[in-house]
């Protein structure tokens, strides 16, 4: 095997160790955000909710208020009625009391339906208050295990990478590029063997021309198929 090649194999080794280690805590950012996004839509869902009843429930009083001063208005006109001095005045006020209560009690129904709709609100309202706390529940002990999990692995992972520093060193620093991108883009497998002429990573056959240099172990060989970095399998 050419030496170059040794060293990217026993580098491809430890990236992998450090992979098995930053698995779980390299998809935690993506899974933090995913349950944040659901918290945000469970507020979101809440605040409309509160500002539907909240409305509501401003437009009862203002309702309940316009009553009073109609009420208010009917007793004046009322005591009008004591007072006039003829009968056109007489019929005038008494249209006018008619007139007053039919708004009134336009008011009155209003009022009363905004009140039905506030008591059939108020339960949807707890109902998403009680969702968002519990996905703030959910977030703020996904941080807490999320937290814990880097703080368990960071020495291991610190040591492990320690390593690669020393593995990684003399390589050329075209060829550990290189590596570097096949182990990102070919499933953490960027030096593969190669078993009865076929690469072991994609299947594909070897040509005869790249055997040969693998036996000679003179030169670093690719697959012509997925550019993976090989070596003869023992």
């Amino acid at each position: 095997m050419h030496p170059l090649v040794q060293k990217l194999l026993d580098l491809q080794v430890v990236d992998q160790e450090i992979t098995s280690l930053t698995k779980d805590i390299d998809s935690l950012p993506a899974e933090e955000a995913r349950r944040r996004r659901k918290l945000e839509e469970a507020e979101r869902v809440a605040a409309e909710r509160r500002e539907k009843m909240t409305k509501a429930e401003l437009d009862s009083r203002a309702l309940d208020k316009a009553i009073r001063s109609s009420d208010e208005e009917i007793k004046k006109l009322n005591e009008r009625l004591n007072v006039v001095r003829n009968n056109a005045e007489y019929q005038a006020t008494l249209f006018s009391i008619e007139n007053v209560r039919k708004d009134r009690d336009a008011m009155q129904e209003d009022c009363l339906h905004l009140l039905e709709q506030i008591e059939t609100q108020r339960p949807d309202v707890v109902a998403a208050d009680a969702v968002v706390a519990e996905e703030k529940g959910v977030l703020e002990g996904f941080l807490r295990e999320a937290e814990a999990l880097r703080a368990s692995r960071a020495d291991a992972i610190a040591e492990v990478r320690g390593r690669r520093e020393q593995v990684a060193q003399g390589l050329p620093e075209d060829l550990l590029r290189e590596y570097e991108g096949l182990y990102k883009t070919r499933d953490n497998m960027a030096v593969c063997p190669v078993e009865s002429s076929y690469c072991q990573g994609c299947y594909s056959k070897i040509t005869m021309n790249d055997t040969a240099k693998l036996m000679g172990g003179t030169s670093v060989v690719r697959c012509g198929a997925c550019q993976r970095i090989l070596y003869l399998s023992r």
